[in-house]
């Protein structure tokens, strides 16, 4: 199903003016309310087709639009006063947090039931529901004549839990203004904040991401708020005791003092809030600390490229970004913060493969932390490296193209994720920078289009994104962006099923060109991108359909090094899987970069780069009978070879061969086996589990 011009027009009106009436649009539009009406109705149709609520037509002509659909389809920020909009179940057990949170006077049940304009029955049930919410903190709300509703637990819980009502209630329409008014905040004591914030920036030589920077704001506002009704924290974790003495201390050891905040648990606790926090750019005055977390994650990097068998060409920028998000997050998981709303099942279900390869190469992070990298950390670095990946296997094409902006709130690894996803998704575009919001207000070069996770005071095209994306939700995002564009929402035609219909009808000779050309002329797709994503998931090489019986080889001659290369490269140069001066290259690679090769005991993994000579993804094995000198800097009685001609299609396979050589039984039998078979069946055997 389709949603035509005046359809769209229509659900442009009505998303981007909820406040909007039936009568309003008519005049507008120059519509008869029967035309509005079935408009309405083809609109609820198209919106339910994609999995969407429907929009609700009051009795006073006026809409009650969705939360899901104002998200994905408005243009502009909705500001009017006169907006119908009803807090959600969850919303409101956020705001009545937040308000027994900052409240200096006595709350009864009146005060909520006015402020929300609900019943007290409703209310009640949100009492209840949200003491089910804070009961992970070992909180609890009490009510008393005298008192009213109050908040019972440790200050440092209510703290922990007031920094995710303040996120959640960020994410809602006019989420700032509804902050402002549950608080009772001022606007000069906020913009005051804001200033304080930024100079903490100047001097510790970073620049919060906005995301962070908009929760900073309110957190040390509600944290003000608390210390004037002398709630204060008076015992922290143990782990917090390290904050004193760091730089972050003694910056925010000056905003305190401008506050007469006194207690030190109190210092230690804002300084460690500036530590989590995701950044952008890296201090000029390098610390121990920073130099240790450097260190580390050279070593992160090169061992992924080991482990990946990938060589970066941008290193510097790659290692830049890991230290950019690696140091709150290794703050997170020493002072025991979560993050909400995980990544994970997003995250892992498209990139397991690669998301172990990562989970391998941190290794050298929880030694130093001492401490296990949780999925829910490290799925954010699966995404830096797979956006990276992305990056460096992805070619520019023609110029003519629409130019687009990609901004984004949240830390480096989700804003180069977002960005190479885009790239991707869209061919047909080009995407020139990603940008931070602030970065974004002096953005002075020309663009068409800008892609955000955020609504933007901008002219241009604007579509919100998320971060992440199944292949569902990235057909109905490419959909919506493309017909947009074209002025028309257009439902996505399945070609294989008009060709089918056909089929039945008349003789087709050459299938492939006839959907090709049916798309152009119906105007669905003028990119190869459905066929790309087919290709896509097809281009997960399993081990077991590349390492065959012939791709084996056992010998008990003593090789030089150079020679056992050349011969367990011969059966990939047979069957023209790779070129001669692929072969070159990694010998030439291991003579003069001396890469760490070496995959488990004995095993090196040899190859060269994807544009060296490599025509698809292969991979061949050589067993001798003893260790041979590799170089002068490794021992080996192993040696593989793959190639790839793309750098993702062989880490499916990669990480099968790792779960093969980590089993330290399995690798004996590999090493001792006297027959092609015996490793073949170690292969197939381990793909059977």
């Amino acid at each position: 199903m389709y949603l035509d011009e005046r359809g769209y027009s229509v659900l442009e009106l009505i998303v981007n003016n909820p406040a909007i009436s039936g009568k309003e649009i008519e005049n507008n539009l120059g519509l008869s309310r029967k035309q509005l009406s079935y408009t309405i109705e083809k609109i609820n149709d198209y919106l339910l087709d994609n999995e969407f609520p429907k929009i609700e037509r009051l009795r006073t002509g006026k809409f009650v639009v969705p939360v899901p659909v104002l998200e994905e389809y408005q243009k502009q920020e909705v500001v009017s006063e006169n907006t119908i909009y009803v807090y959600s179940e969850n919303e409101r057990t956020y705001l009545i947090f937040l308000t027994l949170f900052c409240s200096k006077d006595s709350l009864s049940i009146y005060h909520f039931t006015s402020k929300l304009d609900i019943s007290k029955n409703t209310f009640l049930t949100d009492v209840k529901k949200l003491e089910a919410q804070i009961e992970k903190y070992e909180l609890d709300i009490i009510y008393s004549r005298q008192d009213g509703y109050h908040l019972v637990g440790s200050e440092y819980a209510k703290r922990d839990a007031m920094i995710v009502m303040i996120r959640n209630v960020l994410k809602m329409p006019n989420g700032k203004a509804v902050i402002f008014k549950t608080c009772n905040l001022e606007e000069k004591q906020v913009r005051n904040i804001k200033n304080e914030i930024s100079e903490i920036e100047n001097k510790l030589q970073i620049r919060f991401t906005d995301e962070r920077l908009n929760e900073l704001l309110y957190i040390l506002s509600l944290v003000l708020i608390r210390n004037e009704k002398k709630r204060i924290i008076k015992e922290l974790p143990e782990e917090f005791q390290h904050v004193a003495g760091t730089k972050e201390y003694s910056v925010v050891t000056e905003f305190a003092k401008r506050h007469q905040i006194t207690s030190a648990t109190e210092r230690l606790f804002l300084a460690a809030q500036i530590q989590i926090s995701n950044f952008h750019g890296f201090q000029n005055e390098v610390g121990q600390d920073e130099n240790e977390i450097l260190r580390v994650s050279q070593k992160t990097i090169k061992e992924f490229e080991k482990i990946a068998c990938v060589t970066f060409q941008e290193r510097e920028a790659l290692l830049e970004a890991l230290q950019q998000h690696i140091k709150p997050a290794l703050y997170r998981i020493k002072y025991h913060y979560h993050i909400e709303q995980s990544i994970k099942d997003m995250v892992l279900p498209q990139y397991h493969s690669l998301h172990m390869m990562v989970r391998k190469s941190i290794r050298f992070f929880e030694e130093y932390l001492n401490a296990d990298f949780p999925d829910e950390e490290l799925v954010y670095i699966t995404a830096l490296f797979g956006g990276w990946l992305r990056r460096e296997g992805i070619i520019n094409i023609s110029n003519k193209r629409k130019r687009a902006l990609v901004v984004c709130a949240n830390g480096v690894s989700v804003s180069n994720f977002l960005f190479f996803n885009l790239q991707e998704m869209f061919p047909e575009i080009e995407f020139i920078k990603c940008l931070s919001m602030r970065e974004f207000d002096k953005y002075q070069e020309d663009f068409d289009i800008v892609f955000s996770m955020v609504r933007l005071e901008t002219d241009k095209i604007q579509f919100l994104a998320k971060p992440f994306f199944d292949e569902k939700s990235k057909r109905k995002f490419r959909e919506k962006v493309l017909g947009e564009l074209n002025g028309v929402i257009l439902h996505q035609i399945e070609m294989t099923d008009i060709v089918n219909v056909i089929e039945k009808y008349a003789i087709i000779q050459d299938k492939s060109s006839l959907m090709k050309e049916l798309k152009i002329a119906m105007g669905v797709s003028s990119t190869n991108y459905d066929e790309n994503h087919h290709h896509k998931r097809q281009d997960q090489i399993e081990l077991k359909t590349v390492l065959t019986k012939d791709m084996i080889q056992i010998t008990d001659r003593h090789l030089q090094w150079e020679e056992a290369i050349q011969v367990v490269a011969e059966p990939l140069l047979s069957t023209k899987a790779i070129a001669k001066r692929y072969v070159e290259k990694s010998i030439e690679s291991i003579q003069k970069d001396k890469p760490y090769i070496m995959i488990a005991e004995g095993v090196i993994i040899v190859h060269a780069g994807v544009e060296d000579g490599v025509n698809r993804v292969c991979i061949s094995l050589l067993t001798l009978p003893e260790k041979i000198d590799i170089n002068g800097y490794m021992m080996a009685d192993v040696v593989i070879m793959i190639g790839t001609p793309d750098v993702t299609k062989h880490l499916l396979m990669l990480s099968q061969v790792n779960e093969i050589l980590e089993d330290k039984e399995l690798l004996q039998q590999m090493k001792e086996a006297k027959k092609t078979e015996d490793i073949l069946k170690i292969v197939n055997r381990e793909k059977e589990k």
